[in-house]
């Protein structure tokens, strides 16, 4: 546990000095860009998150994997995962735009979308890059390139919609911090030796292939899980309504980088320890960690960002109550994580995850469609929070009865 933590730390100092920067970040786009124009934008970032997970088709949790259990393969398997990366990334895109243009009648949120969404193509290299890091547990190079990129994200933001250019010019920002992420990480990468020179074989492709294949499914269902809400909101209720609701949502987002730099840092050892009894002390401690950081953000959700919500976003304050009903599902979230590194962390409950992620989805999409034309905004917060307690639950009880038992 402490390996994992000191790993963790330096993401999550990384992260958190970012997140202080993208807090102020998202207040000046808030306040500078209006309700409609920053609800636009946010949709275009939901887009860009859904197809950002679909063409990385698991690809990048199977390098970790594969990595993590042989770190001689690393040049070969970033070599083959990279240019399936590209490639499928430029596929999606392509049928995405066709798909978007033909179907959405908003011109002028159909090309927001489809800028922000380019953006996937330096990311699809960046990510890769970075899953040989995670997977050699050398999270510190992580840590400084994604500080660097969100900075630059941060500032390129700030002179462009300040010089008037509104969301394209923040979607432009977006882009931009992602070709620096890239840069970053091969210069770190031709510092330890990772790249070089890999013959290129169809056996290692199809190998990546069908190995990335259920990580890839997971990936789409969970992004939907989460994004879904705010891209219905946006149909059903409008860019007012949506750009309340994100607003709220994005303070939910920010704090996400501590079980996401938590789990980059397990997963690598969950591989490792699958088979051993020391799994199980490892994931209770794992959860009593997460549980008490869960309680103690929601407790400041709760109590502190309203009051600066009221200072520093005056035309936001109808997203108060969502924040208030968003923080509950803080601690449920990160009690979660730990179960899902285990099941990830073998091929033998793939197949599990995605039954079980399949049934969470349908039920957040359900109760959406269903409550959103009627309350708003306020459903889609209520109904994220039932879906991440039952998410936890049904999650933690396989986990319990179907793996832990059994190695007891």
């Amino acid at each position: 546990m402490r390996a994992i933590l000191k790993q963790t730390s330096w993401l999550f100092v990384a992260q958190s000095l970012t997140r202080v920067v993208s807090f102020f970040y998202t207040i000046f786009l808030a306040k500078t860009l209006g309700v409609s124009d920053f609800g636009l934008f946010s949709v275009a970032l939901a887009y860009y998150s859904i197809i950002s997970s679909v063409a990385d088709f698991g690809l990048n949790r199977f390098l970790i994997r594969e990595v993590a259990k042989n770190k001689e393969r690393a040049p070969e398997l970033l070599a083959h995962v990279t240019f399936l990366r590209l490639l499928l990334s430029s596929i999606f895109f392509a049928v995405f735009a066709v798909v978007l243009y033909s179907l959405d009648a908003d011109k002028m949120r159909v090309s927001l979308i489809l800028l922000a969404t380019l953006a996937i193509l330096p990311q699809a290299i960046a990510l890769t890059l970075d899953a040989v890091f995670i997977a050699i547990q050398n999270l510190k190079f992580s840590a400084i390139s994604l500080f660097i990129s969100s900075l630059t994200t941060s500032f390129a933001g700030l002179g462009l919609v300040g010089y008037g250019f509104g969301p394209m010019g923040a979607v432009a920002a977006l882009i931009f911090g992602q070709v620096i992420y890239v840069l970053v990480l091969l210069f770190f990468l031709q510092n330890q030796g990772f790249l070089k020179l890999s013959q290129f074989k169809l056996s290692t492709l199809k190998q990546a292939l069908i190995g990335s294949l259920p990580y890839g499914l997971i990936g789409v269902l969970g992004l939907l899980y989460f994004r879904i809400d705010t891209v219905l909101l946006s149909y059903i209720k409008g860019s007012f309504e949506t750009g309340i609701y994100a607003a709220a949502y994005r303070f939910l987002e920010a704090i996400m980088f501590i079980p996401t730099s938590f789990s980059y840092a397990l997963f690598p050892v969950m591989v490792k320890l699958h088979n051993s009894n020391n799994l199980s002390r490892l994931y209770f401690k794992s959860i009593k960690l997460m549980g008490l950081l869960g309680i103690f953000l929601m407790l400041l959700f709760i109590l502190v960002l309203p009051l600066l919500i009221e200072v520093f976003l005056p035309s936001y304050l109808q997203a108060i109550d969502v924040i208030r009903i968003l923080a509950i599902s803080i601690p449920f979230i990160f009690i979660a994580t730990p179960g899902v590194q285990i099941m990830l962390s073998t091929e033998k409950y793939l197949k599990t995850v995605i039954f079980l992620s399949l049934f969470t989805v349908a039920f957040n999409i359900t109760l959406n469609l269903f409550f959103i034309p009627v309350y708003g905004f306020i459903a889609a917060a209520w109904i994220t929070v039932l879906s991440e307690v039952l998410s936890f639950a049904v999650f933690f009880l396989f986990i319990q009865y179907k793996i832990l038992d059994q190695k007891r």
